[in-house]
């Protein structure tokens, strides 16, 4: 029996233990090798519940905007007109009102109406003329959309500001709502490159603080208003974000010009610092995903909504996008951003904003649209910017989502309740990987219409596919979802029968 046991290589010998060994490391080898091979248990799906019975902010009538440079009006409102008219009103009719037009940016404070091409003054380098204004014109036109004027501040030239403005409201006439006093005056002493040379940020002033500004704007709406045919309202503000402006400053500028300030605005980038070139474009994009760059973004408006509120004013992000500069390649060009700005439109209503442009250029890399030539196409983040038009048209309420059984980078969720009782849902997921989720449905609503997007990964720069709507009813009170890692999925529901 002794001898069976120790069988012929002598396991008791030093050679006999050394095999054993071999023998169990290739047992182990085997059971990681069969381990991997045999289907894998799914992990449990993430749980949707809305709360119906806390319906918060609705939004507001002309919520969706998109900003665009000066430089760009020509060449969206050229031969590519069609196109970019046709996506945006795609977002319009999605939303429930058209996107509405901001004309500005960077450019706005280096551009001058000078349509003779007469020697420009060294902080500009930008001519608008009367062709620029029938571009701009087309594009409003088409978009059936309100359009907001930048006019040029920091050049201390209120006659030609004002030549400006009658142009403009000659060309544009009803449709023209407002005129922006200035661009981003708190980095008036920066100058830095914002993407490619059509857009590159002179240095405006050696010095220059929140007084400067206020005396400046005021001065410079005192000018141009008594001139105009029918008086615009006035924005004012649109600062960078540099601590302590809006506090010092637009208290002041408002109360002093009450009835003629018609809106506040606050610039919103996820990102805030520029990274044209990013060392790790997969960080950032994690960065991106973090409810920092959202909800914290979003939150970090709570003094400028309040100064506003408080005095009966709007409050208008004039710029939002995820990276200024233009945007980071592999950052800002790609799915992720879709999924980021769709939150973030969510977080900017929750927060307070009236009104959101979200900004654009051409060549920029944040692009919601990519031309060339007449031909455009959309981009990643314009279908960020459709699935929020989708689950939050205008007069929908916010009410409350709770996801259990998966982290936020796994599966953000986010719902609105229309008051016909409609309630829609955006399930939007950066995470590489399939998430699968269950949506406790309301009850009297069994089924619903899923309108899913997505991308080969978070990473992906093409390849986004808008899939047919598919009809998708609940099974033992939910909604049985499988999302693909990178999408985004809006549900709608409609209102229950009596």
């Amino acid at each position: 029996m002794a001898r069976l046991l120790r069988g012929p290589a002598g396991l008791s010998t030093p050679r006999g233990r050394a095999g054993a060994a071999a023998l169990a490391a290739l047992a182990l080898v085997a059971a990681a090798v069969l381990a991997a091979l045999a289907p894998r248990p799914s992990p449990r799906p993430a749980r949707v519940t809305i709360d119906l019975s806390r319906p918060a902010r609705a939004v507001p009538p002309s919520f969706l905007g998109v900003s665009i440079e000066w430089t760009s009006v020509e060449a969206f409102g050229g031969a590519a007109r069609p196109g970019v008219v046709a996506l945006l009103r795609r977002a319009g009719r999605a939303a429930g009102a058209p996107v509405a037009l901001r004309v500005g940016g960077a450019s706005a404070e280096e551009a001058w109406w000078n349509p003779a091409g007469r020697p420009r003054p060294a902080t500009i380098r930008h001519d608008v003329g009367p062709r620029t204004l029938a571009a701009l014109g087309r594009l409003a036109d088409g978009l059936g959309a309100p359009v907001t004027v930048g006019l040029n501040l920091q050049l201390g030239d209120p006659a030609n500001a004002l030549v400006l403005a009658r142009a403009a409201q000659r060309r544009l006439g009803p449709r023209l709502d407002a005129f922006e006093v200035g661009n981003e005056p708190d980095l008036y002493t920066a100058a830095r490159d914002v993407g490619p040379p059509a857009v590159l940020r002179l240095r405006k002033r050696g010095r220059y603080g929140p007084a400067h500004y206020v005396r400046d704007a005021a001065r410079f709406v005192d000018a141009v208003e008594p001139a105009l045919e029918r008086p615009p309202w006035f924005v004012v503000g649109g600062f960078a974000g540099r601590e302590g402006w809006a506090e010092q400053a637009l208290p002041a500028l408002i109360d002093a010009r009450r009835g003629l300030v018609g809106a506040v605005s606050a610039h919103v980038y996820a990102l805030p610092r520029c990274a044209l070139a990013p060392d790790d474009p997969a960080a950032l994009r994690g960065r991106l995903l973090g409810r920092a760059a959202s909800e914290g973004r979003a939150g970090s408006l709570a003094a400028v909504v309040d100064i506003a509120h408080r005095r009966g004013l709007p409050l208008r992000v004039a710029e939002l996008n995820s990276v200024p500069c233009g945007g980071a390649p592999g950052v800002s060009d790609t799915f992720a951003a879709a999924v980021w700005l769709a939150d973030a439109l969510f977080a900017l209503v929750r927060a307070g904003a009236d009104a959101v442009h979200v900004h654009t250029w051409d060549g920029a890399v944040y692009g919601l649209f990519a031309r060339r030539g007449a031909s455009v196409r959309a981009r990643p983040a314009f279908h960020g910017l459709l699935a929020f038009a989708r689950a939050a048209p205008r007069g929908s309420r916010l009410v409350p989502v709770l996801v259990t059984g998966a982290g936020p980078r796994a599966l953000r969720a986010r719902a609105t309740v229309d008051g016909a009782g409609t309630v829609r849902v955006l399930l939007a997921t950066a995470a590489g990987r399939p998430v699968r989720a269950r949506l406790a449905v309301p009850a009297g609503r069994p089924c619903a219409t899923l309108q899913l997007t997505t991308a080969p990964d978070p990473g992906a720069r093409n390849g986004v596919v808008e899939r047919p709507p598919q009809r998708r009813c609940s099974q033992a009170g939910a909604i049985p979802l499988g999302l693909p890692g990178a999408s985004l999925a809006v549900l709608e529901l409609p209102a229950r029968r009596r």
